[in-house]
């Protein structure tokens, strides 16, 4: 019957590092003063690099804040302003503001731009190819794409799942009674900013 071999206990060797930390902390040899040392070093050391991870990530998370609120003071310049409603003397409105939802492309964050532009002009056809090529072309953080949209064509737009492209809900000026007091009240452009008429007025009057 043949001896089955002893297992051999022997430990594997120890890292060089792990037995110089062990004999500075441990070791019968070294004094007391440079155990300490050692091991406030050790704290030291641990501190530091957890504070630098936290670190890291703060800056991280601030730079993300910042881009963010970027994107969203830029946004915020462009979005129409919501103005007075007009009335008669008995009170029937003749402008007022309405919401309405624009189309916004944030360039730097578009992965695919020609699959974006292929996209949304497959989904709004009045999308004008070479216009939204050039503005998405660009670096900056936000562009207009196309202002008032319906919708329809938002939700289309919204299950495309495009990253860098949004929408904002801005103010849209209408005129319940057409055209009929339209030489007296004017008109506004597409920022909602009067240039013509009564409108001009209260934007002159600052209201």
């Amino acid at each position: 019957m043949s001896a089955v071999p002893a297992k051999s206990t022997a430990r594997p060797a120890e890292p060089w590092r792990q037995r110089l930390i062990r004999s500075l902390l441990y070791g019968r040899n070294v004094d007391r003063a440079a155990k300490a040392r050692a091991r406030v070093g050790l704290a030291m050391l641990a501190f530091a690099t957890v504070y630098a991870l936290i670190g890291g990530r703060l800056v991280m998370f601030a730079i993300g804040a910042d881009a963010h609120s970027a994107r969203r003071a830029a946004s915020q310049e462009v979005v129409a302003t919501a103005r007075p409603d007009i009335v008669d003397r008995n009170g029937a409105i003749l402008a007022t503001d309405v919401k309405a939802s624009s189309l916004f492309g944030e360039p730097r964050r578009i992965i695919d731009k020609d699959e974006a532009i292929e996209l949304l002009t497959a989904t709004v056809p009045d999308l004008d190819e070479a216009e939204v090529r050039e503005r998405l072309r660009t670096r900056k953080g936000f562009v207009w794409l196309k202002r008032e949209i319906t919708a329809k064509q938002q939700q289309d737009i919204h299950k495309l799942g495009i990253p860098g492209i949004g929408f904002l809900r801005e103010n849209k000026r209408v005129y319940p009674t057409g055209n009929e007091v339209a030489h007296l009240i004017g008109l506004v452009n597409i920022d909602n900013q009067g240039i013509a008429g009564m409108e001009k007025w209260l934007d002159n009057q600052g209201l």
